[in-house]
């Protein structure tokens, strides 16, 4: 079925498809139908064709690499993304396929770069594109264990695919009512009224910019803890998990509010539990891993184990072969109830492709449930691996919980439950030293202004996880919940009452969106009629970005000149943007003179004007332009200042390989990337060291 010619491009673009592929897209179906009916070569051959007509269009390199990817060609197909990347830098699709590529091999970190990336340089109004990217990450986060981005990644998909009632039902399912996450985890945060508003360059509806402005507020107010804890926010909803932590806990030094002290800190927890945060936080979920010699040995042992009461709740998939039950401790008659007993988890158990996996969030635990197995199975397993992992928030409280073996007086377990809580929180975990609490176990942390309010977080924290996760329900009615521990006994044992009273609802501002003003509304014959002398620095710069968006150029450069040529004005001073466009005009035009001389005068005005803040900003795109030019002495040169400048800025380092890469410089590609695989190591960025390692095996592909 032909496509609507004035419906979104398929490559992201934003425009209609009838302006952007239209005059080539049907040699990209005929190859579909070709490659559809076996006749891989001429697929092959017309989508050759195609690159040869339109090489210059970035989006044909993309049809092409997907097709040479589905047909397991992947080093062609990677070329030819570096293809469509060497046109456009920013071309949204190849990042996209990229990260596709990505995750199909297993890279799960570079994957997810790449598709916030492609997230990034997508346009607005490609919705299509958007959904697709926002559910790759969606999914990606949630794997990771990363709740708080992988809600913002879905009601992104939502917003972007509005009908479809699928995505609705994941995002009510996962984070609504009746989620069993925790409420921490699945919450809708929103961000706080600050003691100073920040810059209107926060209002162009993406993260980034969102991010950058409270890294900028941060700065200019440290003291104020709203605007620390609206970067953790907007970093967490990015998946920065440490960044996140950093920025809540800076919140959390200069907060007085206690309710607001429990919100961040109970966040930071969320946060700790992902995936490379292990060890970070004190949650985790250890586990003992044995390959399996004879079989046969293991199910006996299992049966034996279930028949005496060891396991309970076995559950078997014959499809996938996976058995999964719980290894259950019986607690002392003291606590049967009738002639029902009450147990414990003492460890999970998984049967799953010749191994035996326990996993508990105690280490003791699982050494002895490990030890058990090992010394009854003797040969027939190898000795245990230990392992570490993120945590299931349904874990966290697991020590605490009690259940009946069988079904019994609702009553009378619910008052065993209470009881085995009350003894776990009140007399073992109350002395337990704490990361979150630098070491100090609650009972000490009280003593202390800035433990007590983490303190706060971390009960708040481990009281949802406890409630949302009780281990049994009533049978005869749903929605009663069962009766548990009560945390408020546990508050007033630590004397951690609240000194600041409940704020009967707390007025929040909303996540940044995009801006609407008069400016942007106008077409472009509006635009051209505006008296430029009369528009202050802040106005041109709105008309200029209105007339990007209606792909007027030359008008756009206008404004942005008129803006620079205006008076200082210290409520902006901050004119890169304008500098931004011209220096593109300049590009545009093939002026190379012209290019540096207007980089070296907005860096002159940044330095003079703006504390030199765009320093970086005005190098990454020297950088760039010479790159472009290729110009790879005086590109590479850049690339070394900026880092030397910010070493631990990874995104230096991954910016100057990927650059390399395109222009097929490998070794210099491979020195970037090496140097940053160095730094994320000393840093710990696990993120940032999957990248390099990726950047590295492609700079050696490239010799």
């Amino acid at each position: 079925m032909p496509l609507d010619p004035y419906s979104s491009c398929p490559c992201g673009s934003g425009k209609k498809f009838k302006w952007c592929c239209a005059n080539y897209f049907t040699k990209v179906e005929q190859a579909i139908d070709l490659d559809r009916n076996g006749q891989q070569e001429l697929a092959l051959k017309t989508l050759k064709d195609l690159t040869t007509q339109h090489g210059d269009k970035p989006a044909v390199w993309c049809y092409f690499a997907q097709f040479l990817y589905g047909a397991e060609r992947g080093e062609a197909a990677e070329e030819a993304l570096a293809q469509a990347l060497k046109i456009d830098p920013k071309c949204a699709m190849a990042y996209f396929l990229r990260g596709v590529f990505r995750q199909s091999e297993g890279e799960v970190i570079g994957s997810l770069i790449l598709f916030r990336k492609a997230a990034e340089a997508y346009d607005a109004e490609a919705h299509e594109a958007l959904a697709r990217v926002y559910e790759m990450i969606f999914r990606t986060e949630l794997d990771l264990n990363r709740p708080v981005a992988s809600r913002a990644a879905l009601e992104q998909l939502h917003r972007h695919a509005p009908d479809e009632p699928e995505v609705k039902a994941l995002l009510d399912g996962l984070f609504g009512s009746e989620s069993r996450l925790p409420q921490a985890a699945r919450k809708a945060y929103t961000l706080r009224a600050t003691a100073k508003p920040i810059t209107t360059d926060a209002a162009t509806g993406r993260l980034s910019d969102a991010k950058k402005a409270y890294e900028t507020l941060v700065a200019q107010t440290p003291d104020d803890p709203a605007a620390w804890f609206n970067l953790g926010v907007i970093r967490a909803w990015l998946g920065e998990q440490p960044q996140a932590v950093e920025a809540l806990g800076k919140s959390l030094e200069y907060e007085t509010d206690d309710y607001r002290a429990e919100e961040a800190g109970a966040l930071v927890e969320v946060l700790r539990c992902a995936q490379g945060m292990e060890n970070e936080s004190d949650f985790a979920e250890f586990a003992a891993v044995m390959p399996i010699r004879d079989g046969n040995a293991v199910v006996q042992l299992l049966r034996n184990w279930e028949q005496t009461g060891r396991l309970y709740g076995t559950q078997v998939d014959q499809e996938s072969g996976t058995l999964n039950s719980m290894v259950i401790e019986k607690l002392p008659s003291l606590l049967a109830v009738g002639s029902t007993t009450m147990a414990k988890i003492a460890c999970k158990l998984m049967l799953v492709r010749g191994v035996i996996r326990v996993w508990h969030p105690n280490r003791e635990q699982v050494r002895k449930v490990a030890g058990e197995l090992r010394d009854q199975l003797l040969l027939a397993v190898e000795a245990p691996q230990e392992t570490l992992h993120p945590t299931s928030f349904g874990d966290v409280a697991l020590e605490a919980y009690i259940f009946p073996m069988s079904d019994i007086e609702i009553e009378k377990a619910e008052e065993k439950l209470v009881e085995h809580g009350r003894h776990y929180f009140e007399e073992v975990w109350i002395h337990k030293p704490l990361k979150s609490l630098g070491g100090s176990n609650p009972l000490d942390a009280v003593g202390s202004k800035l433990l007590r309010k983490r303190l706060l977080g971390v009960l708040k924290f481990v009281e949802q996880c406890y409630a949302s996760a009780i281990p049994f329900r009533r049978a005869d009615d749903d929605a009663a919940p069962v009766a548990a521990y009560d945390f408020a006994a546990l508050r007033h044992k630590l004397g951690l009452e609240y000194l600041t009273a409940a704020p009967p609802e707390v007025k929040v501002i909303e996540a940044p969106k995009a801006a609407k003003r008069d400016l942007n509304a106008m077409n472009a014959a509006e635009l051209a009629g505006q008296d430029v002398a009369s528009l202050s620095v802040e106005e041109l710069e709105q008309a200029m970005r209105a007339a990007l968006k209606l792909d007027a150029k030359d008008l756009a450069v206008a404004f942005a000149q008129a803006g620079t040529l205006k008076p200082f004005d210290a409520s902006r001073p901050d004119r890169y943007p304008l500098y931004a466009c011209l220096i593109a005009g300049a590009t545009a035009e093939g002026d190379p003179v012209k290019v540096i001389k207007t980089m070296d005068e907005g860096a002159a005005y940044d330095a003079a004007n703006n504390e030199g803040k765009r320093v970086n900003d005005y190098g990454l795109r020297r950088a760039q332009y010479f790159a472009k030019s290729k110009d790879m002495e005086r590109a590479a040169v850049e690339f070394d200042a900026l880092i030397a400048r910010n070493p631990s800025e990874g995104r230096f380092y991954t910016t100057a390989a990927e650059t390399m890469l395109g222009l097929r410089n490998g070794a210099r590609a491979l020195g970037f990337a090496e140097k940053g695989l160095a730094k994320a190591r000393e840093i710990n960025n696990r993120d940032l060291e999957g990248h390099c390692q990726e950047l590295i095996g492609a700079a050696r592909k490239q010799g």
